[in-house]
């Protein structure tokens, strides 16, 4: 095998989006805020009972006639697991812990011109294989964080009807980094933890956002919501620490980029107030997953280094949950959801081992003042095992692993009328 196949087979190795199944559907997030956390994040668009709302839907921001803020985070602790089918080799906790945080401002106008801004992420992922793991080639340290930036202005048209629209800019860094592995160990004379590929790259990328609220009357609202897609060109270096008679670079480093599309997002949401102190909620989400069909990749005077096919297919989300006002100081919420995965079984893989997965959600508000009040919020996520085969080996044999995983998310809040 040339120097030069070998790089780029193992480049598309290396470049594999992995999502684990951690979160919503593929390398999707839905943690925007703890409040719609606790609800599973039913009827997010329509309910406004916080300046988070700006996340899902702007135009809800008319609920609001004084500033608001609110902030925290979430953190996500994934329990996915990987074994190698063929050699016993057991992965364990592969996807890694974290911590998502955001912040929301809306600022009224007058009476019909609302603006707002918010700080926070709808895409982002981190898993980490052993260096010493037998399908290295395919398996590694994958990370995508995100950040969206999302100023945004509302407009209360009547009485029933707000309109909404925001501007996304959104920066994202990505690395990825793939080992020899067993079989490259065995086909190359190298240890199996040896680097075979790493590959590092940020962008920015820009989008738009829309949002509708009908309001019926004060307990009956209805919001619909579009968000963009957004296309990203992660560039920056690619290298490797296989030896130059064996193919590799030695550790030299040559300049490298992936094309990535975040895709659109739509909901349709509802919020009802059937007794004073309940309320029920329910939303549909769709993703246009299939944008993503393929991952390419390129190197210097653009040449083709990868075009892996992913085919991945439109997935939906549908979420139900209830609100019940204990007292003056406490709410109570719960939820729960069903995450449909998009990508086809034919297509799995170790590094997008994704599955379907229900959401079982609780949470809860004390109100510390009619200006302060703090939110926290619990959710399992329950996903199955499943059977991954991959043929992509860049030693020509296949690949047979089981993968399966839960995750647990707990979140704080803070909310604050001025």
């Amino acid at each position: 095998m040339s120097q030069k196949t070998l790089t780029l087979s193992m480049l598309a190795a290396s470049i594999a989006v992995v999502a684990g199944q951690a979160h919503s559907a593929a390398f999707q997030l839905a943690e925007q805020n703890t409040t719609g956390l606790g609800r599973a994040y039913a009827g997010e668009g329509a309910i406004g009972d916080n300046a988070a709302v700006l996340g899902r839907n702007p135009a809800a921001m008319t609920l609001f006639d004084r500033p608001a803020l609110s902030t925290g985070a979430i953190y996500i602790n994934p329990e996915v697991d990987v074994t190698d089918n063929e050699t016993s080799e057991y992965a364990g906790d592969i996807a890694d812990d974290a911590v998502v945080p955001f912040f929301y401002f809306v600022y009224p106008i007058n009476e019909q011109w609302v603006a707002g801004f918010g700080t926070f992420t709808n895409y982002g992922l981190a898993t980490s294989y052993s260096p010493e793991f037998s399908a290295g080639e395919i398996g590694g340290k994958t990370s995508l964080e995100t950040i969206n930036l999302n100023p945004s202005l509302a407009f209360k048209a009547t009485d029933h009807i707000s309109l909404g629209a925001g501007v996304n800019v959104v920066y994202a860094d990505a690395e990825f980094i793939r080992y020899a592995g067993q079989k490259g160990e065995n086909a190359l004379g190298v240890d199996r933890s040896t680097e075979a590929a790493n590959l590092a790259g940020d962008d920015w990328g820009y989008g738009w956002n829309i949002g509708l609220l009908l309001e019926a009357d004060d307990y009956n609202r209805w919001a619909l919501t579009y968000r963009s897609e957004i296309d990203l060109t992660l560039e920056g270096n690619y290298s490797n620490e296989l030896p130059t008679a064996a193919g590799g670079l030695n550790g030299q480093s040559l300049p490298g980029k992936l094309d990535l599309t975040l895709p659109a997002i739509a909901e349709i949401s509802g919020f009802h107030q059937v007794q004073p102190d309940w309320a029920v909620h329910y939303g549909i989400m769709w993703t246009e997953w299939s944008d993503f069909k393929e991952l390419r990749a390129s190197g210097p005077q653009g040449t083709t280094l990868l075009e892996k096919p992913e085919n991945f297919e439109n997935s939906w989300r549908i979420s139900v949950g209830a609100t019940h006002q204990l007292n003056e100081q406490w709410t109570l919420r719960g939820g729960l959801a069903y995450d449909k995965s998009p990508v086809p079984e034919e297509f799995r893989s170790i590094s997008i081992p994704d599955v379907d997965r229900t959401w079982y959600t609780l949470g809860t508000t004390y109100a510390y003042s009619k200006s302060l009040s703090i939110d926290a919020a619990f959710a399992f996520l329950d996903g199955s095992n499943v059977a991954v085969e991959q043929e992509e080996s860049v030693f020509g044999t296949d690949y047979n692993m089981t993968s399966g995983g839960d995750a647990y998310l707990f979140g704080l809040q803070m909310n604050y009328l001025f």
